[in-house]
């Protein structure tokens, strides 16, 4: 009995050795399989190019102004008494703005002056003579002022224009007559034209300006910055890619896109770009078909040719 166990033994070990090459080699097969699972390729999107119209703009900053403004100025020097509009105030012609004690009045409580049947006693009244509003008040009650400074600006709102400084190179491509948009802080959009250009240059900045009109009326706050987008040259059946998928080096002067040759091969296709939107980019060359794959995400890094995993 004792002989038979010894026996059992003897086998049950046997079968253990021969097992653990088993084992090993299939565990060597799950490792394999996990790296080449890890080796399948750079995983990236893709995209089409796609055929459109395409029109380029010309983005620059500009600011409100207003054409038509009353200086309101004082002929003497004196002291305010009075002051009857307030900022914002519309104003007609012949409105009085101010009472204005002259300073030889101020100085002697006594001092009256008789004017034919009426008794001058220093004070006058100061209107505008135009109308609009008020959109600056430079005194207070019982400030001095001196000859000739000014107390107020009285503006015409409807000769709000939108003034729009060019750098000279980029004149020649603004039209007067153009339309265009005129994009305000916030967000909301505006439209209007190139009503006029002005035909000298700034000696500092090399600009030129013109005057935008809009097209509907806008109450809108003097010197408020607002960005213009003037439309001056456009392209039929443009072939464009997303921005995300052209690629370029440090000195930006090489454009690149990834194309696939198959599902799992990406090549590197050197580009000549046309115009850029906010989101596309127009290829001028090589000809490219709307069935090519693109890579659109994902390339950046890559080398000329790449195995890549596209993600559905």
């Amino acid at each position: 009995m004792k002989y038979l166990n010894r026996i059992s033994i003897k086998i049950f070990y046997t079968l253990i050795l021969l097992s653990i090459p088993l084992l090993l080699i299939s565990c060597s097969g799950n490792v394999n399989k996990k790296e080449n699972n890890a080796i399948s390729g750079t995983p990236v999107s893709i995209t089409t190019p796609v055929v459109m119209n395409l029109q380029d703009d010309l983005k620059l900053n500009a600011n409100v102004i207003f054409l038509n403004k009353e200086m309101v100025r004082v002929p003497f020097p004196g002291f305010i008494e009075k002051i009857y509009k307030n900022i914002g105030d519309e104003v007609n012609p012949g409105d009085v703005l101010f009472r204005v004690k002259t300073k030889e009045s101020a100085a002697s409580d006594s001092l009256k002056i008789k004017i034919g049947d009426k008794i001058f006693d220093g004070s006058v009244l100061i209107g505008a003579k135009t109308r609009g509003v008020l959109t600056e008040l430079n005194y207070h009650k019982g400030d001095f002022i001196s000859e000739g400074e000014q107390l107020a600006i009285v503006s015409n709102p409807n000769s709000l224009r939108i003034k729009l400084n060019v750098p000279f190179e980029d004149a020649q491509k603004i039209k007067v007559g153009n339309n265009c948009d005129v994009d305000l802080p916030g967000g909301e959009q505006l439209t209007g034209y190139i009503e006029k250009k002005v035909p000298s240059v700034d000696p500092s900045t090399q600009t030129q300006t013109f005057l935008i009109k809009l097209k509907s009326h806008k109450e809108l706050p003097e010197n408020l910055n607002v960005i213009t987008k003037i439309p001056f040259r456009s392209f039929k059946d443009a072939t464009v890619v997303p921005k995300s998928a052209v690629m370029t080096n440090v000195t930006e002067d090489v454009f690149w896109i990834m194309k696939l040759l198959n599902d799992t091969t990406a090549v590197r296709i050197d580009i000549n770009k046309g115009i850029e939107t906010e989101s596309l980019v127009q290829i001028l060359s090589p000809k490219l078909n709307v069935s090519d794959k693109i890579i659109s995400s994902g390339s950046y890094g890559l080398p000329d040719t790449a195995k890549v995993e596209v993600i559905k």
